[in-house]
């Protein structure tokens, strides 16, 4: 069964995270109480992404269809590939004042992006984000028993034309989501803070063999795709031997505090952003973990104002973010759906699936 939504508003708040908060003090004895870096022990961490990574996505459903040419495809509603990569982190950093001045908890991996992955791709419920389709909203009027229509934020099939695209904020050193879902969008923009970003590019090159489904090109990255030898005369391509989609990969500087899109005389600055807006369709902006202090929210929320009004005005494009949160302040996180919902008028819901209700996570779609 697929996932649902709550609609929140003013009103529902407050009852939405009191019902989170006291799920979470029912299952106190089972989670961890820990503030949620994946490990603080290790400098170079090995993380496993893996259908087995959830108990529920260890099912994977599989449909079988002729196409026209009465060949038998395979359609996969949940992902059945792995992935290991090798995240170097540094725990000295991120309790320096020297090399981090602005207090970003960017220089570690922390747990919600690993439970991230592994829900979209291999839980069931998911899988809204997986096909494009319809939501049912469960409660908050007057949306309530309506169906909402979402695009698909990955793509496992690679038989959609349409250009799918992915922008995280907040991305932090450990670069395993572009490599990981960089398999299934075209254009996959990962943003931090300028200190951040030398040791997420080389994360990301080190792991870059997980992109087993792409080509991947990057100016950031220095990236680009090699040269093809020329095929002897009358011989066939197999299907093997035929080239993969492009990935364009790229990592870029993006400020909370300083980002102005409403002055055109910056937008050169973030041809990142332009590349989206003129390749894609729709965009999801993917930020996890990112809200963690009250001090985060205001910035956070206005960038996020900004980037909506880019990409809807400017481009047409669908606009859609996923915004994680490990769940440690009620305030925090009161304070965060408050000001977004009252202050910015974002439409924002709760995500509802069993698997989230029983974690410290909670994943908000806002739009």
């Amino acid at each position: 069964m697929s996932f649902k939504l709550w609609l929140l508003d003013e009103e529902t708040i407050y009852e939405h995270v009191f019902e989170r908060y006291m799920q979470l003090e029912g299952q106190s004895g089972k989670l961890p109480q820990d503030l949620g870096i994946q490990d603080r022990s290790g400098c170079v961490l090995e993380i496993a992404i893996e259908p087995s990574g959830l108990e529920s996505g260890k099912k994977k459903k599989r449909v079988r269809r002729r196409n026209k040419a009465d060949a038998f495809e395979e359609d996969r509603e949940v992902a059945v590939d792995s992935y290991h990569v090798s995240v170097e982190q540094s725990i000295s950093s991120l309790h320096s004042s020297r090399d981090n001045g602005n207090s970003t908890t960017g220089y570690v991996l922390w747990s919600t992006t690993p439970f991230f992955i592994n829900w979209l791709l291999y839980n069931a419920s998911a899988a809204p984000f997986r096909l494009g389709t319809q939501v049912e909203v469960v409660r908050g009027s007057p949306c309530e028993g309506h169906m909402l229509e979402l695009p698909k934020l990955i793509d496992l099939t690679g038989a959609d034309h349409s250009k799918r695209c992915i922008l995280e904020l907040g991305a932090g050193i450990a670069g395993i989501l572009p490599v990981v879902l960089g398999n299934f969008v075209d254009i996959y923009v990962s943003t931090d803070q300028k200190g951040i970003l030398n040791k997420l590019k080389d994360n990301i090159m080190e792991n870059l063999s997980q992109l087993t489904r792409k080509q991947c090109i990057s100016e950031s990255l220095r990236l680009e795709l090699p040269t093809l030898e020329p095929v002897d005369n009358g011989a066939t391509a197999t299907k093997s031997a035929l080239p993969k989609s492009t990935l364009n990969l790229e990592v870029a500087a993006l400020d909370w505090e300083k980002i102005n899109l409403q002055d055109k005389k910056t937008h050169s600055l973030h041809p990142e952003l332009s590349l989206i807006g003129e390749t894609c369709s729709s965009v999801y902006v993917i930020a996890m973990d990112v809200i963690y202090n009250e001090y985060l929210i205001d910035p956070f929320l206005k960038t996020l104002e900004q980037l909506k009004h880019w990409f809807r005005i400017t481009y047409s494009l669908q606009f859609h973010a996923l915004v994680g949160i490990h769940l440690r302040s009620q305030e925090v996180t009161t304070l965060f759906l408050e000001k977004a919902i009252i202050e910015h008028d974002f439409t924002v819901y709760d995500i509802i699936d069993q698997v989230l209700q029983e974690s410290r996570f909670n994943f908000y779609l806002i739009s």
